[in-house]
């Protein structure tokens, strides 16, 4: 008898926390009413020491076409307390960009944009401020894969707040070598010409976290091993050789706020515990609608560059699996078999087949996915920075 009065008093508990649970969860209506075409997103670093580039896009609903949308045909310049002024060219997909500016400590910049429609922004006037360089970028193996870090510090304890950017590249290959190539003309077979080469292939890989750090709480400004980003573990970057190109800002402490929060706000899981999203306040504003938000915060300063590389060689039982692991065809030497499997089915020559006596008995042949890297949205073009 005990034991049911028990069951039931703990089922009653059960169904009342339910209950004030999903009573507790209600919907998220934000009060920020984006425009049909969304907001501006202003995305960059004006900088003095290398090339300053900005990406323009806009906001999109959720959920939706993920399709990110850019904006083109904007006018943009950098402007000196100076009086100095710097157009930005159009380098397409919404990227603006000038190679160098002869910025000077001491002053400060802004950035002013005006879009085909006529609508105009201005950003806040920032001051220049210089970026200590990176101490050094490397990186650990373990269970979890690679895990690379960056170290930096700045002895005058002026920096505190920094952000990084990098850029990843790996090369790749095809799970076979394809040395031959079908010529449908003709259809014949012929040896392909190292030009026409889609075994190796360099990928280079879009990032689009956010990624700061402060030294704000320690008594010296020193960032030590602190995490970019973890590689799967048999993952395909480390299949042959990766590298990573690390760029790193000095940041104002509002400008720190404002990407930890855009942070924030981007990895959030949506699960009940996480906070509600906010509008980070950006420093670049509408001239056309005050009432206008526009998503950004302009910094001008120095940018700080380091790259390492890393090879299959040096992270042991690393083994990348394709699903390229069937026997290959064998395509007989004949017209109808050769116009059949690689005019019509679109199977790659691998290399000849030959019988016990000399003549050509037929061809080893595969899927174009397992012997043409390029299909992986790679490029057989072999970057300037990447060693012989």
């Amino acid at each position: 008898m005990k034991t049911g009065i028990r069951t039931r008093k703990i089922f009653i508990a059960i169904t009342m926390a339910c209950i004030l649970l999903c009573d507790c969860v209600q919907s998220y209506v934000s009060p920020y009413k984006s425009p049909a075409t969304g907001y501006l997103v202003v995305d960059g670093y004006i900088t003095g020491n290398g090339a300053t580039q900005y990406y323009l896009t806009r906001t999109i609903p959720l959920p939706g076409d993920s399709t990110i949308p850019v904006v083109t045909g904007a006018g943009l310049q950098v402007e000196g307390t100076d009086g100095a002024i710097y157009s930005l060219a159009e380098l397409g997909g919404g990227r603006y960009g000038i190679d160098s500016m002869p910025l000077r400590t001491g002053l400060s910049y802004r950035l002013r944009i005006k879009l085909p429609g006529g609508e105009s922004y201005l950003s806040d006037f920032v001051p220049y401020k210089p970026t200590p360089p990176i101490d050094s970028v490397n990186w650990i193996y373990d269970v979890n894969g690679v895990t690379i870090f960056v170290n930096t510090h700045d002895p005058a304890n002026s920096t505190r707040y920094y952000q990084w950017r990098y850029d990843q590249t790996y090369e790749y290959h095809a799970a076979e070598a394809s040395s031959f190539i079908y010529v449908p003309a003709t259809n014949s077979i012929v040896q392909r010409t190292p030009a026409q080469n889609v075994y190796t292939c360099w990928m280079d890989v879009p990032v689009t976290n956010i990624v700061v750090g402060t030294s704000a709480k320690l008594s010296q400004d020193v960032i030590y091993e602190y995490p970019l980003l973890t590689i799967p573990p048999n993952s395909q970057p480390l299949s042959v050789e990766y590298s990573i190109l690390v760029s790193q800002y000095a940041l104002s402490d509002s400008g720190y706020f404002f990407l930890q929060q855009m942070a924030r706000n981007n990895e959030s899981l949506g699960s009940i515990f996480d906070a509600l999203p906010s509008q980070p306040a950006g420093n670049i504003h509408s001239l056309t609608d005050p009432n206008e938000p526009v998503i950004g915060y302009i910094q001008a300063g120095t940018v700080q560059q380091q790259r390492i590389f890393i090879s299959n060689q040096q992270v042991s039982n690393w083994v990348f699996l394709n699903r390229c692991g069937d026997p290959d065809i064998i395509v007989p030497n004949i017209p109808d078999s050769i116009k059949f499997y690689f005019g019509e089915v679109g199977l790659n020559p691998l290399y000849q087949n030959f019988g016990p006596s000399p003549p050509l008995f037929g061809w080893f042949a595969n899927e174009l996915d397992c012997t043409n890297c390029t299909l992986q949205g790679g490029t057989t073009q072999k970057p300037s920075f990447w060693p012989n």
